[in-house]
């Protein structure tokens, strides 16, 4: 029985795949779970014009993921926390302080989309990346301690 994934689920496929799956266990399991639907013609149209949304939407995010890995580079992206004279921190720096950091400086991105390689726990200039889908780009923050 076709079926259309309305979550993903381990060993059979990802939210909004249209899979080929057993009878009885789309009967059974996943209608019942609501993490399938009988893939009918209506339900199948209605998802490849999601599919074809959602990848208009993706190719405009990597066309703004590009823009904003130039601008963050080009920038001077600091970030101003408390310290002590030794220069570590009483928090670590949080992807949202880096968001807060690159809007100041006129530059949008997502919060979800950074990611460090590790806790960034000391004042100094560190790699941050910047994460979408399989495409990774890496720039610098400068951690400033706060007067």
């Amino acid at each position: 029985m076709k079926v259309i994934l309305l979550q993903d689920v381990a060993k059979i496929g990802r939210r909004s795949q249209i899979v080929e799956v057993p009878d009885g266990y789309a009967r059974n399991q996943l209608i019942p779970k609501r993490l399938a639907e009988p893939a009918s013609a209506s339900n199948t149209k209605r998802i490849e014009k999601i599919q074809a949304e959602a990848k208009a939407i993706l190719e405009a995010s990597k066309a703004n993921f590009k823009d904003a890995i130039k601008a963050l580079r080009e920038a001077s992206i600091k970030v101003g926390v408390d310290a002590n004279e030794k220069g570590h921190m009483f928090q670590a720096v949080h992807a949202d302080d880096v968001v807060a950091a690159a809007k100041e400086a006129g530059i949008r991105i997502d919060e979800k989309m950074v990611a460090f390689h590790s806790p960034i726990k000391e004042v100094g200039v560190h790699e941050v990346l910047l994460v979408l889908g399989k495409d990774k780009a890496e720039f610098k923050l400068e951690v400033v301690k706060n007067n």
